[in-house]
């Protein structure tokens, strides 16, 4: 048991918890963001009484802001973009990764995160590459 708990297990370990946590963190906040989002646009949308009320404001600067806000979070669920994001994540993982490769010639022990960020990372880069061949099958890219 005292093995397990040396300094030598624990400082990688740890590390690899740490970048989980972080990627945890930032995807909470990501996804709150959008909810507090949508709820203000839903709010926003509920004020209108008519059709034409909402045509009055979406021929505004404003109106035309709001549009230009929802077409971008469109265009951030698209197929060509979870595609690009699943590339950018699996290089990101696979640089992390290669990193904790070179890192284990100070410290041996950091061959399990080292394996397990770029299993990670090539793992993205299979599901982007496959998710790309069936969005092309699907005619979901253009």
């Amino acid at each position: 048991m005292g093995h397990l708990l040396s300094e030598g297990v624990l400082v990688p370990v740890a590390s690899f918890t740490m970048v989980v946590l972080l990627v945890l963190i930032g995807y909470k906040a990501k996804k709150t963001r959008i909810q507090e989002q949508s709820e203000i646009r839903r709010r926003l949308l509920d004020k209108f009484s008519s059709g034409q009320e909402i045509t009055d404001f979406l021929a505004t600067p404003q109106g035309q802001s709001f549009l230009k806000d929802q077409d971008m979070n469109a265009s951030m669920r698209s197929p060509k973009s979870r595609v690009i994001r699943g590339i950018c994540w699996g290089v990101v993982l696979l640089v992390l990764g290669g990193a904790f490769f070179g890192l284990t010639r100070i410290e041996g022990d950091l061959i399990y995160p080292a394996a397990i960020l770029t299993a990670l990372g090539v793992g993205m880069l299979v599901a982007a590459a496959i998710s790309y061949i069936l969005y092309k099958k699907w005619n979901m890219i253009e």
